[in-house]
C-alpha cells in the first residue's frame, strides 16, 4: 500500500517540478542570468530524484542500464547536485560574493567535496556485491553489504554538512538595492528549514533502517519506505518556500510595472508608440510568466524616453523643489514618508521637458540645458527601485508646484531657443 501511494505521489511532484523547471529554463533562457538558469537546473534534478526514486521507472532505469539498483546510486548523487547548485545561488546572490576570484576560490574549495563525495560514492557501488532491485528498500535490504553502509555514510556526510553551509548562507544575504527579494527570501528560509528538518528525518529513518536491517533478526524495509515519505514532505516544504518567494516577487514585478506606466506614458510621445526604435517588441506578454522581461522593457523604453526629452531639460524645475522644500520645511508640511529628493527632482524635469516638448517643439539651447538628469548616477542594481519613485514622484504636490513655478519662470525670462 505505502508502496503505491509513493508511486502516485512520486510521479505528480515529478511531473509538476520538471514542468516549473522547464519554464525556468525558458525564462532563463531569454534572460541569461545564472540565477534563472541554476534555479532551472535545480527543478530540473529534483524532478528527476522523484522520477528515478518512483519503484516502477527505478526497475525500468535498472534494467536498460543492467544494473537494477542503479537507481539507489543515481537519487542522492541527483540530490548533492541540487545542494550544490543551491549553494552556488547563495554566492551568487551576494555581490560580495560575485567576484570572478571569490567565486574561484569557493569552486575549488568546495568542488573536491561534492566532486569527492559522488566519486567516492560510485566507486562504492560498482565494487558492492548487489543483488535484485530494491526500490524504496536499498539501504534495509543491502544493510549487511559493507559498500552500501559506506556509501550511505559518505552520502548522508556530504549532504548535511553542504545544505547546513547552504542555509547559513542564504541567512546572511543582501542584496543592494532589492530588499524585497531579502525579505521574499527572509520569510520563505522557515518553509527551507523545516524540507532541512524532513531531510534530517530521513537519513535518521534510514540509518536505522539500515542499522536494524544489519543487526537485527529481520529486514526493516516498512522503515526504509517511510524514510522517503519524509523526502516528499521535504520536497513539498521546498516547493512552497520556492513557490511563496516567486509569487512574491511576480507581484513586487506587477507592482512596479503599474507605478511605471504614467512614467512611461509621460516620455514616451504618442505619436512614437508604433516606432519600434522607441517602443520594443513584443509588447508585454500577460502570461503570468514573463513579468520580469516586461519590468526590463518597460525600463528600457523609460529610460530611452528620458534620453529623448533632454533637449527640453531645463535646471528651473529642480531648483524649484528644492526651494519648495524648504518652504514647506519651514511651514511644518508633510513631504510624505515616500520622500525622495533626487526623485522628485527628476520627476519635475521630466514633466516640465513634456511639457516644454509639446507647446514648443523648439530645443533649449545648450548652454542653458540641464547636462545631466537627477538621479541618472545611480548604481545599477537601484534603478529600478529609482524610476519607480520618479513615477511616484509625478503627482507630488510639491513636484507639480515646482513645475507650475519653472514654467512661469522660463516665460517670465523668455530664453532664446534654437
Amino acid at each position: 500500500m505505502t508502496t503505491g501511494i509513493i508511486t502516485v505521489v512520486n510521479l505528480i511532484i515529478a511531473a509538476a517540478t520538471l514542468g516549473l523547471g522547464t519554464v525556468k529554463a525558458r525564462a532563463a533562457r531569454d534572460q541569461r542570468e545564472w540565477t534563472q538558469t541554476l534555479t532551472a537546473s535545480v527543478l530540473v534534478f529534483a524532478g528527476l530524484i522523484f522520477l528515478l526514486a518512483t519503484p516502477v521507472v527505478y526497475r525500468i532505469v535498472g534494467t536498460v542500464l543492467r544494473s537494477p539498483n542503479i537507481g539507489a546510486l543515481l537519487v542522492p548523487v541527483a540530490t548533492l547536485v541540487c545542494v550544490a547548485h543551491a549553494h552556488a545561488l547563495s554566492q551568487l546572490w551576494q555581490p560580495e560574493q560575485r567576484d570572478p576570484a571569490v567565486l574561484h576560490r569557493t569552486a575549488w574549495r568546495w568542488g573536491p567535496v561534492y566532486g569527492g563525495a559522488i566519486t567516492a560514492m560510485t566507486v562504492l557501488y560498482f565494487h558492492a556485491d548487489l543483488g535484485p532491485a530494491a526500490p524504496l528498500k536499498f539501504a534495509a535490504a543491502y544493510a549487511h553489504v559493507p559498500e552500501v553502509v559506506a556509501l550511505h555514510l559518505i552520502y548522508w556526510t556530504a549532504l548535511i554538512v553542504t545544505v547546513v553551509v547552504t542555509v547559513r548562507a542564504c541567512r546572511s544575504l543582501s542584496i543592494p538595492g532589492r530588499p524585497d527579494l531579502v525579505e521574499n527570501l527572509r520569510k520563505a528560509l522557515g518553509w527551507f528549514a523545516l524540507a532541512l528538518g524532513w531531510d534530517l528525518v530521513n537519513v535518521a529513518l534510514t540509518a536505522a533502517a539500515l542499522i536494524g536491517s544489519a543487526t537485527g533478526p529481520r529486514r526493516l524495509d516498512g522503515l526504509a519506505e517511510s524514510a522517503w515519505l519524509a523526502t516528499i514532505a521535504s520536497c513539498i516544504a521546498a516547493n512552497i518556500a520556492l513557490a511563496s518567494q516567486a509569487l512574491r516577487s511576480r507581484r513586487a514585478e506587477r507592482r512596479d510595472l503599474r507605478a511605471l506606466q504614467p512614467l512611461h506614458d509621460l516620455v514616451i510621445e504618442d505619436d512614437d508608440k508604433g516606432d519600434p526604435t522607441v517602443v520594443l517588441a513584443p509588447r508585454w506578454s500577460w502570461t503570468g510568466f514573463g513579468t520580469q522581461l516586461d519590468l526590463n522593457d518597460m525600463m528600457a523604453e523609460v529610460s530611452d524616453g528620458m534620453g529623448r526629452l533632454s533637449p527640453w531639460w531645463s535646471p528651473m524645475p529642480s531648483l524649484a523643489v528644492n526651494r519648495l522644500v524648504t518652504v514647506w520645511g519651514e511651514d511644518g508640511d508633510d513631504l510624505g514618508a515616500g520622500w525622495d529628493l533626487t526623485a522628485a527632482q527628476a520627476a519635475a524635469t521630466l514633466l516640465r521637458a513634456a511639457q516644454d516638448r509639446t507647446d514648443n517643439p523648439t530645443t533649449l539651447p545648450p548652454q542653458i540645458r540641464l547636462p545631466r538628469l537627477p538621479g541618472t548616477d545611480v548604481e545599477p542594481h537601484d534603478e529600478r527601485q529609482h524610476l519607480v519613485r520618479v513615477a511616484q514622484h509625478l503627482t507630488h504636490p510639491l513636484v507639480i508646484d515646482a513645475v507650475a513655478i519653472a514654467g512661469e519662470a522660463q516665460a517670465a525670462t523668455s530664453a532664446p531657443r534654437q
